[in-house]
């Protein structure tokens, strides 16, 4: 019981909306991220993709975009020192942001994320959006994927009933490096 009460309590001080980092991107970002490795990386990651107008056929430039991870263990590495107040608490160090290009293309480079531990989620990559000259953020269905025993039907009923794009999940393929690849456009709410 005791434990319970610690995370409700520590539930409280979470910030919110979620996508409020989307608003703190640095300046000079491009449409490249490469997320740090946490003390425990799963596998390296590229995904490559656009943004998309909800007409899911015309790609927009100059979106920010904000992207956090668990790492191999299913766990947000905190930074030292961080506070439950704080969005780096919740949301780790695997983060960060890149601007679509003129071609209106991003590149995440990152580690495979593990699931939460003792939950039925699958892993996953959260990504929020802030379109150029606009301060409120959006979400995007995270990034899950495909082989992940986790993402099925009621995972996906789940993805629809929030209004996000249901996309069936990242299938990964290995380049000659070893680095998982994945392609993944991502649609703007109507």
């Amino acid at each position: 019981m005791l434990p319970l009460l610690a995370a409700l309590l520590l539930a409280q001080d979470r910030p919110s909306p979620e996508w409020r980092p989307v608003l703190d991107a640095p300046k000079g970002i491009t449409h490249e991220l490469t997320i740090p490795q946490p003390e425990h990386p799963g596998p390296r990651l590229e995904i490559r993709g656009r943004v998309l107008r909800a007409d899911r056929k015309t790609p927009v430039s100059g979106v920010v975009l904000y992207f956090h991870h668990t790492d191999a263990r299913g766990v947000y590495p905190r930074p030292p020192g961080a506070r439950p107040s704080e969005w780096v608490y919740w949301h780790g160090s695997a983060r960060g942001w890149l601007r679509t290009d003129s071609g209106r293309n991003y590149v995440l480079k990152t580690t495979r994320p593990a699931p939460y531990p003792r939950r039925r989620e699958p892993a996953h990559i959260h990504v929020y959006g802030l379109l150029p000259g606009s301060r409120t953020g959006v979400y995007f269905s995270d990034f899950v994927f495909a082989d992940d025993p986790f993402v099925d039907e009621a995972y996906w009923r789940s993805v629809r009933s929030q209004g996000l794009d249901a996309d069936g999940g990242l299938r990964l393929t290995k380049d000659e490096s070893g680095v998982l690849q994945g392609r993944r456009d991502l649609v703007l709410p109507r």
